[in-house]
Order: structure tokens, then C-alpha cells, then sequence
């Protein structure tokens, strides 16, 4: 029952932007980054990388700040979770799905793995466009699967543990645009932290995936005993929540 209301709240998207937000903030991201190389890459990036001690991969990663997309991945979350939410609120889809003979519990947990998979997907294609630069600008290492794994691991196990704290601002204020807002204002702040150096940085979900690029030291299992515990707890709060709440 659970996987049929995955599909049905994918397919619920359809008339939505979300599917063309998902393909085109990465993909759009990735063309700034890619109009960087071209410009910088072999009168600077690459000697700065060489001076450095690390690869161009690397590099790569690192300069996807200036289009700050691992710095706003929290808010991007928090965009497709408001564009999930968004129809159940305007169409009154709560009062319909409440009367289906299938409990709470899977109603939330259903909605929060949609968001996942749509975010998986948007992370997949920035990993792709990655992946295209580098063999475009003929990179002089070859393609380490396991750096890109591990970067793809930390960027999904932060955005996972942030969207569950934008699930519950979604489902307590019954506005979407009051999580996104919060989103923005702690991503803002957030990065500046991080750029800043501060240590705060290494404990806040919303700084994690800017580690992924593995420039800047941490510690893989903090973040990941970190991510899962907000995940894991989070969730349970919410559906106890879920399951209280009168109106919906």
C-alpha cells in the first residue's frame, strides 16, 4: 500500500513545475559551472589545484559554490517539499486522502519518500553534469567513483535530515511558504558560517553537503550520526504529531 501512494503522489506531480525544477536547478547550475571552466580552468583552476594537492574533480567541487548549489540544497528541499504539500492544501487533498482506508502513518511517510526520490533525482542529474564537465574539459584523472559516491551519500543523507525539519514546519503552519522562507534565511546564514570557517559548521545539517566536495576537513561519521539521528527522530515525532493533529 505504501509504494502505491508513492507512485500515485509522483504521479500527482505531473501538473505541477516540480518536475521541471528538478531537472533544471541542477542542470542550470552545471552550466554556470561549466562556463567557468571554459573560461578559467587551464590559466587557473588547474594550477590552483596542482598548488593545492588536490584534483581537478575536486576542483570541480569546490567551484560549484560560486552557483551555491550544495550551499542551497536544504532549500531546495524545502521547494519540493512545499510543491508536494502545495496540492493537498489547495485541493483539499487531506480531507480525501484521510477518508481512503489507509493509515496516517504511511500518508506522511509516502509524501516524505516522494520528496526523497524527486530529490535523488535532481542529485543524480547534478552527478551527471559533473561527470560530463570533467570529461569535456579533459581532466587529467580519471573518474574516481568512489569520491563521487561518497559525495553523493553526504549530500543526501544532509538534504534527508533538513527536510524533516522543514516536514514538520509544512505540516504545523500549513503554509509552504513559511518553510521555504526559513529555509532561505538559514541557508544564507548557514553558508556564510561555513565560508567563515566557524566550527558551528560541523555539527549544522544545514552545512553538511558543503563538505561533500572534500576540500575542507570533517568528519564522515559525525555527519552521518548526526543525519540519520535528526532523520530517524524526526520522523517519529512527526507522525505522533501527524496523528494528533484535529485539522488538516
Amino acid at each position: 500500500m505504501l509504494k502505491d501512494l508513492v507512485i500515485n503522489d509522483i504521479f500527482k506531480q505531473k501538473r505541477t513545475m516540480l518536475m521541471i525544477m528538478v531537472v533544471a536547478i541542477p542542470v542550470c547550475s552545471s552550466l554556470l559551472l561549466f562556463i567557468d571552466f571554459i573560461l578559467r580552468y587551464e590559466s587557473y583552476l588547474f594550477p590552483l589545484a596542482s598548488q593545492k594537492g588536490i584534483t581537478s574533480w575536486q576542483m570541480l567541487l569546490k567551484e560549484q559554490s560560486l552557483v551555491f548549489f550544495k550551499e542551497y540544497l536544504p532549500l531546495f528541499g524545502a521547494m519540493i517539499l512545499g510543491s508536494i504539500f502545495d496540492n493537498e492544501y489547495k485541493n483539499n487533498g487531506w480531507t480525501l486522502a484521510l477518508t481512503q482506508p489507509v493509515r496516517r502513518e504511511r500518508i506522511i511517510l509516502s509524501k516524505f519518500i516522494t520528496s526523497l526520490i524527486f530529490m535523488m533525482i535532481a542529485l543524480l542529474i547534478n552527478l551527471i553534469c559533473l561527470i560530463l564537465i570533467g570529461k569535456f574539459m579533459k581532466f587529467p584523472e580519471n573518474i574516481d567513483l568512489v569520491y563521487f559516491f561518497k559525495m553523493l551519500s553526504i549530500q543526501f543523507l544532509a538534504v534527508m535530515s533538513v527536510m524533516t525539519i522543514h516536514l514538520f514546519l509544512t505540516l504545523k503552519y500549513k503554509n509552504t511558504l513559511i518553510s521555504i522562507g526559513i529555509a532561505g534565511v538559514i541557508c544564507i546564514t548557514s553558508s556564510n558560517l561555513f565560508f567563515n570557517g566557524s566550527s558551528i559548521s560541523n555539527y549544522n545539517p544545514y552545512s553538511f553537503a558543503s563538505f561533500s566536495s572534500y576540500v575542507v576537513p570533517f568528519s564522515l561519521k559525525t555527519i552521518g550520526i548526526i543525519a540519520l539521528t535528526l532523520t530517524i527522530s524526526g520522523i517519529v515525532f512527526i507522525l505522533r504529531f501527524f496523528n494528533k493533529k484535529e485539522s488538516y
